[in-house]
């Protein structure tokens, strides 16, 4: 068994890195249209900030991805299977009627904090300044913290987020979005932003340091103002010129008369060209766009098509308050009712909740009861867990829906193929058995957790228990 699985990660990766592949040739070809538009494709591309999670929700806007492959790109150019957070970043490519395909992570900077969280919500990290925005701000989205309440120096972190210009910083930083402490400082680290110059193979970044990056093998698309990702080495990391092992051009893409869907900050505004700047593009509005939702510093979602050598914008919406934003979480999922339900964790959010938001549809359910869950949540102070606003129960489960279950892993079974398998989970309901796919989001070595206490998140497909990730309790 141990060699089964063992020769399964070895094809999981060699499908991982195919997967890639085919994503990078979709995106070079066109994104498609967004839910609803028009195009030809009859896909399309959409990417900002995972607002909460039915399927997954993407800056409001729900996206089905029982069969999306979700990863992150390495250094080596190839893929890791990976799972979507609240507040992450991602590039998601759909059908026309919103399923998912493929989902990319999108993190923007991975490091070390060079300096602490001051009292504003700034610090540096890599050269860059971050924003950690509170929830009580109205006009931006607030940060998710997980693993920490605030930022040290030293605390390695990955930061999602959004860039935009900031006059007090005189440059370009990095809107938090998400912030998440990792276990151990990475080796290589990752750095993005925008492009302030180019000089052959030398980029000049902008930020408050002007720091020069070196890659040997430099994309040919990047030019000012471009958005860039850099792998650098942890050594090579306070070196100058600093030498990427891996750059690529962030930018967001979409080709021919096919639409992408970009939440974003304004980031840059000309009057004189009705112009502006957002996430390494500039986008040329139409008379009738050119309002106060395209004012410098909004947030926004536009709906962006190619423009011959450039881009132009179909539409694009302002965001006005927190709730629309995405201070506001959504929740979706089923799972056992546990004896304190004055905390509830779905979809890996821990949520508290009072007597008085749980004296509707949830006031008969039972410890034990296998209840679907749909909550509204707030967003709190950094590093606190949600706050339940309106939470529905009911004892019937929709067809699709996430189930959450723990228990102890008693057995785990690979294929010949190392492809697929089962694995029994013991948990309140007795022993059940999930069937676990190449998208099923597994640690390399499960056959080792066997006996352990585990979480599953599964979804019922075809009459069978489609497993969709596991962990450690």
């Amino acid at each position: 068994m141990i060699f089964q699985l063992f020769f399964r990660q070895i094809k999981r990766h060699l499908l991982q890195s195919c997967a890639l592949l085919i994503f990078v040739v979709l995106a070079a070809c066109g994104g498609g249209t967004m839910v609803g538009g028009v195009g030809s494709g009859g896909s399309g591309v959409a990417e900002g900030s995972v607002t909460g999670f039915g399927s997954v929700i993407l800056d409001g806007v729900t996206y089905e991805d029982t069969n999306a492959s979700v990863y992150a790109e390495n250094a080596q150019g190839s893929a890791d299977q990976t799972r979507v957070k609240l507040g992450q970043r991602i590039r998601v490519t759909h059908s026309q009627t919103g399923v998912a395909d493929k989902i990319m992570v999108l993190p923007q900077l991975r490091g070390v904090a060079s300096s602490a969280l001051d009292n504003d919500g700034w610090f540096q990290l890599l050269g860059q300044w971050v924003h950690v925005i509170s929830p009580t701000n109205t006009q931006s989205t607030a940060t998710v913290l997980e693993g920490l309440t605030t930022v040290g120096i030293g605390d390695a972190v990955e930061v999602h987020g959004t860039w935009a210009f900031d006059s007090g910083k005189s440059t370009n930083v990095l809107v938090a979005t998400r912030i998440e402490k990792l276990i151990s400082s990475p080796d290589p680290v990752i750095i993005s932003g925008l492009v302030r110059a180019r000089n052959g193979n030398v980029l000049i970044i902008d930020n408050s340091s002007g720091t020069a990056l070196r890659y040997s093998n430099m994309p040919s698309s990047i030019g000012v103002q471009s958005l860039f990702t850099a792998w650098v080495s942890r050594a090579a990391s306070t070196t100058a010129p600093l030498e990427a092992t891996r750059l690529v051009d962030a930018s967001p893409y979409t080709t021919g008369d096919q639409h992408l869907v970009l939440g974003t900050q304004i980031s840059g505004r000309d009057l004189t060209t009705g112009t502006v700047s957002a996430q390494g593009l500039t986008v040329k509005l139409p008379a009738d766009l050119r309002g106060a939702s395209s004012e410098l510093g909004s947030l926004v979602q536009m709906d962006i098509v190619r423009d011959g050598d450039g881009w132009k914008a179909v539409s694009i919406t302002g965001r006005q308050n927190s709730n629309d934003l995405g201070g506001a979480v959504s929740l979706k999922g089923n799972l056992i009712w546990p004896l304190s339900s004055g905390t509830l964790t779905l979809r890996g959010v821990t949520v508290v909740t009072t007597p008085a938001v749980l004296s509707g549809s949830c006031a008969n359910i039972h410890a034990g009861d296998s209840v679907y869950l749909e909550i509204t949540a707030q967003r709190m102070q950094p590093g606190q867990a949600l706050l339940g606003t309106q939470v529905s129960c009911n004892l019937q489960t929709p067809n699709n829906a996430v189930f959450e279950r723990s228990g102890r892993l008693t057995r785990v079974t690979a294929d010949l193929g190392g492809l697929t398998g089962t694995l029994i989970v013991t948990t309140s309901l007795g022993p059940q058995t999930f069937n676990w796919t190449a998208l099923s989001l597994l640690p390399p070595a499960l056959n080792q957790w066997v006996n352990n206490n585990v979480d599953v998140e599964y979804q019922v497909i075809n009459g069978e228990n489609r497993l969709r990730r596991i962990n450690l309790d």
